[in-house]
């Protein structure tokens, strides 16, 4: 194991089993929301280890969008056409409501469907094959961890804690 992949392992591994467990324990048709929930969520968490914006409040869309390359070019291709920030993670998010033209799916089994797919404006979010992809897109990351300086650089101010901040402060 390379030093680099010791780095994300020792400070991220457990936060990355943490979510794997959470998709896994929802991915049923009564709990099918809150597992796009979770997905759309953990695509902006690991876009902030991509950016090193994790912490850093309004960036939120910015990292979102980071992580779309490494769950596939359908999703990027898609992301061009309707803004999946907008539609999908913050409707999901901010109205938690699935809207009637959204069908969230969990397939018995793993299609070679992308997980999310847009066909004259009904949403598709396929479950099982968004976390096919995003279990991909994580390993496609920790792929370049191994070769791209500035991916570790990113990783390790997203990870940073500054401990003078720590404690939470009333309002002024």
């Amino acid at each position: 194991m390379s030093i680099t992949n010791m780095l994300f392992d020792q400070y991220f591994g457990r936060y990355l089993q943490f979510m794997y467990d959470g998709i896994e324990s929802t991915m049923h048709e009564k709990t099918a929301y809150s597992c796009a929930l979770l997905l759309s969520t953990y695509t902006e968490v690991m876009g902030g280890l991509v950016t090193g914006n994790l912490k850093a409040e309004g960036n939120a869309k910015t990292n979102y969008v980071a992580f779309l390359p490494f769950l596939g070019e359908s999703y990027v291709t898609l992301h061009k056409e309707y803004d999946l920030y907008k539609w999908v993670r913050s409707k999901l998010v901010h109205e938690f409501s699935p809207k009637p033209n959204y069908i969230i799916w969990v397939n018995k089994s793993i299609t070679n469907k992308s997980g999310i797919d847009i066909i004259d404006g009904n949403l598709d979010f396929n479950l099982r094959e968004y976390y096919r992809d995003f279990r991909c897109g994580v390993e496609k990351y920790k792929l370049q961890f191994n070769s791209s300086g500035m991916i570790i650089n990113n990783f390790q101010k997203a990870i940073r804690t500054d401990y003078t901040k720590i404690s939470l402060k009333k309002k002024s």
